[in-house]
């Protein structure tokens, strides 16, 4: 995609991302400064196929890898990045495919964009109370996938897998120094005086700079209350995370995951706990499991 249009998705708005993946990101928009040219798929790239899990029976595998967007963009799609919107079709596919009874979230990511995040969570949510939903973390589920995954039925987590950065974070780029060094100047014609608030071309202003930060307020506030809501935590004890990473076994400590188990084994237990129940059920048990599904039955 266009350097310019990933700036569009990384300055000035609310991220449910890493600060180590974000700054990744800047190094990349910083080093090519002022060009307009295309990112390689060699640059961005996702896992092959032979790097996911794969489905097997009546379970559905469905990766959520790389950055997440909202909307697919130019090479996003072939670049390593998921789309809120791109699973969205293909939960919708698993869930009108009546030979599918669970459903497995394959998670990679480090988080990405809070917009369009909390509305998916919540569908995914709704979704695994007809078919059970389990997140393998394989190995990162951060911020905004970690959102995604405490909304399934169960989180599943290797040894040295990693869950949490339960926060938002927004950036906004001065430029305005560097502008007068080149011999650059920028004249901004507006009208409101709020339009030209977050411009890259001069300092933010102490009024800009509140804004800003009372809507990354809103967003972590979203963001603690629904993984509270989804894994039956206390919101006290969401918030006491500070966006922390955790791993392993203090993941589970944390409240943060339900059991420790190699992404592959996981899913061979999913496809086995679905066969068996099947052959049981054939018409389907609609049964649910794990945490988040006694969280919803006490709220039912």
């Amino acid at each position: 995609m266009k350097l310019t249009l990933l700036q569009t998705e990384v300055y000035n708005r609310s991220l449910m991302i890493t600060e180590a993946k974000l700054a990744t990101i800047m190094s990349v928009l910083s080093s090519r400064e002022g060009a307009d040219v295309e990112l390689s798929d060699n640059e961005m790239v996702g896992p092959s196929e032979s790097e996911r899990l794969s489905s097997g029976g009546a379970v559905a595998v469905i990766p959520v890898f790389g950055s997440l967007s909202h909307r697919a963009m130019g090479l996003m799609a072939l670049s390593g990045m998921t789309s809120y919107q791109e699973l969205y079709t293909q939960i919708d596919q698993v869930m009108q495919d009546s030979r599918i009874t669970e459903v497995v979230l394959d998670i990679d990511s480090h988080g990405g964009a809070a917009s369009g995040v909390f509305d998916f969570a919540d569908y995914v949510a709704e979704c695994s109370k007809t078919k059970p939903f389990t997140a393998i973390v394989n190995e990162h589920a951060y911020s905004a996938a970690y959102l995604i995954a405490s909304a399934c039925n169960e989180i599943i987590i290797p040894r040295t897998g990693g869950v949490g950065s339960i926060g938002v974070i927004a950036k906004h780029e001065d430029r305005s120094e560097a502008n007068q060094q080149q011999g650059r100047k920028v004249t901004a014609i507006y009208a409101g005086a709020r339009k030209n608030d977050l411009s890259p071309d001069q300092p933010l202003s102490s009024d800009a700079l509140n804004e800003l930060q009372k809507m990354v307020n809103q967003d972590y506030e979203m963001f603690v209350d629904a993984v509270a809501g989804y894994r039956n935590m206390s919101v006290d004890s969401v918030r006491a995370t500070e966006a922390g990473l955790y791993r392993g076994q203090d993941a589970i400590e944390a409240g943060l995951a339900d059991r420790i188990m190699p992404a592959r084994d996981a899913l061979n237990m999913v496809i086995e706990r679905a066969t068996s129940n099947k052959k049981e059920n054939p018409k389907g048990s609609g049964r649910r499991i794990g945490r988040r599904a006694r969280a919803i039955a006490t709220r039912s």
